[in-house]
């Protein structure tokens, strides 16, 4: 074997097994909230897990200064098709997409402009017991709970399961002065003690 080529295939063997290469979403952040929600019939019947999970990204991640949302779909009781994210109004969203393994979907992307909600369409739906991928986005906001919805059919019949997310909200700007004040106020105050 020439030397070029084992090089080669030493480099790819450590890529492969290494932990940067195993790395997911997860492992860009740390994590700020998570919430597992059971979702429950709005129509029809069955039920399915969501788990929610919220990581601020570590400064060294390309997505430093932001938050990645995660959401897995899993425990299903009937054949799942779409899954939705309420986004609540002006909400930034940079990027997203799809973590293996689990089913893929065909679609996951925010819905209209401004955007309104981040939706998955999967052609091949999440059957009862398996899993579906992480799906994933990124936004400078923070987390609060926000509505989430799921959809399908088995054997011929509708259903539409409906339960809580994590999903970013804009801080309202008199949150955001009580911050500011706050944290001017907690500044003078350690400048006189000293």
């Amino acid at each position: 074997m020439k030397p070029i080529q084992r090089q080669c295939r030493i480099v790819l063997l450590a890529l492969l097994v290494s932990p940067i290469a195993l790395a997911g979403m997860a492992d860009e952040g740390v994590l700020v909230d998570s919430l597992t929600s059971t979702f429950l019939p709005g129509y029809g019947t069955g039920i399915a897990t969501v788990d929610s999970k919220v990581y601020w990204a570590n400064p060294d991640s390309v997505y430093a200064g932001n938050y990645i949302y995660t959401y897995l779909i899993s425990g299903s009781q009937v054949n799942l098709s779409f899954f939705s994210v309420e986004l609540y109004p002006d909400v930034l969203i940079s990027s997203w997409g799809v973590e293996t393994p689990g089913k893929q979907p065909a679609v996951w992307s925010p819905v209209n402009n401004p955007y309104e909600s981040m939706e998955a369409l999967f052609v091949s739906p999440i059957l009862p017991g398996e899993t579906s991928a992480t799906l994933w986005f990124i936004s400078p906001y923070g987390p609060i709970k926000a509505d989430g919805a799921l959809a399908g059919i088995t054997r011929g019949s509708y259903n539409f399961l409906v339960g809580q997310v994590l999903s970013p909200v804009i801080p309202e700007p008199a949150t955001v002065l009580l911050l500011t004040v706050g944290g001017l106020l907690s500044r003078f105050s350690r400048k006189r003690k000293s």
